[in-house]
Order: structure tokens, then C-alpha cells, then sequence
């Protein structure tokens, strides 16, 4: 359900009054189908193209899984209008520190994303999905850890706290990528548009 929900944030498709299938045997490829009735329910976002050498390396890994070294994964940075649009034309500023030392902080999880700014109203914040390649993954699931803040320093790209460890306050999961240049903005997504295509993100924030 939660991959169904992914597609539709990046395709724009809301998916009310449809069928799905999904892992039924009913599709040749044995993936999810949906059919809409009403055209005037589908609103294209955004023309993309794709590349055949990309479509493998660019994943919506769950929050729980964890990376994998050298790998490309979609994740998201929350900010506000004018801060996001500086990193659209100059490239991330990593943070000089932070729980996980210095580097430029993410989540996998859209959820976390649109939560900031804290503070915040909905209509100055936007979320950045990027694709990231992570590198080498140092995995810091612990308070207190001995490379907590130096990670990068002992030859890795990317520190992950996985979720539920008690190191984030809403629990959940966080990356801090040190080199900015690993990051590549695909997108700027308005909150309050996402919030308004998908009525459980209003619910769960």
C-alpha cells in the first residue's frame, strides 16, 4: 500500500473512485494496475523522462530497510520557499552539525519531510526530493555511539539512524549525507499541495 502511495505522489495521479490490482496474477508483469473512470480525476504534474540505465537505481527504500553501500535512493528534505529554491540553484549547504555531526540531513520517509520548518505555516514549506547515492553507510543506531559524529572521518559517505532506536524525537528514521555533491534535487513539491492530493498526509503530520 505504502509503494501505491509513493507512485501516486510522483506521477500526480489521484487514485479516489478506481480499481486497483495489485499481485492478483492479473497483469502480465505481475505488478499493480489502475483503472480511473473519470479522466478529469488525473492531473499531470510534471513530464519526466526516463533513462533505461536509471530506472534500477533510483528507490523508495522503506524506513525501516536498511541502505545499502553504493546504491541510489529517493529522499526528501523538508525547508522553507526561499530556502528550497537557493538549493535548487546552488546545491545543498551542509549543516556544521547536528545528532549526526556535520553533513546535509534527510529522510526516506515524506512524513518527516513536510514536518518543517517546525513551526512553520504549510504555505512556506516545501519538501526537495533528491536522489541520493550513498556511498559507504555507517549505521548509527544508538545514543552515544563512538562514530556518532566522526563517521566521515573513518571513510564513510552516509550515517542512517533507523527508526525506533530512541535518537530522533518523532522516532523515526534519519541520513546525513557529508558530501552535498551526492545529492541531486529532482523536484520541489509545495506541502500544502501534497497534503491537499494526499488527505492522509494532513492526517499523520
Amino acid at each position: 500500500m505504502k509503494l501505491e502511495w509513493e507512485e501516486t505522489l510522483t506521477y500526480g495521479i489521484v487514485l479516489h473512485s478506481s480499481v486497483t490490482i495489485a499481485g492478483v496474477s492479473m497483469v502480465l508483469s505481475n505488478q499493480q494496475g489502475n483503472c480511473v473512470y473519470d479522466p478529469k480525476r488525473i492531473k499531470v504534474m510534471q513530464v519526466m523522462k526516463v533513462k533505461e540505465n536509471n530506472i534500477s537505481r533510483h528507490r523508495h527504500l522503506q524506513s525501516g530497510v536498511s541502505p545499502e553501500d553504493s546504491h541510489v535512493y529517493v529522499m526528501y528534505h523538508g525547508t522553507s520557499k526561499q530556502i528550497a529554491v537557493d538549493i535548487q540553484r546552488n546545491g545543498f549547504k551542509p549543516s556544521k552539525d547536528g545528532m549526526l555531526g556535520a553533513g546535509v540531513y534527510l529522510s526516506r520517509d515524506i512524513r518527516k519531510a513536510i514536518k518543517y520548518p517546525i513551526g512553520a505555516d504549510d504555505s512556506d514549506r516545501m519538501v526537495l526530493k533528491v536522489k541520493v547515492d550513498v556511498g559507504k553507510v555507517k549505521i548509527i543506531d544508538v545514543q552515544g555511539h563512538d562514530r556518532q559524529y566522526d563517521w566521515h572521518t573513518y571513510g564513510y559517505d552516509t550515517a542512517w539512524v533507523p527508526p525506533g532506536v530512541g535518537m530522533v524525537p518523532s522516532n523515526q528514521q534519519e541520513n546525513c549525507v557529508y558530501d552535498p555533491k551526492r545529492i541531486k534535487v529532482m523536484a520541489l513539491l509545495k506541502v500544502a499541495i501534497l497534503k491537499k492530493l494526499n488527505p492522509s498526509l494532513e492526517v499523520e503530520s
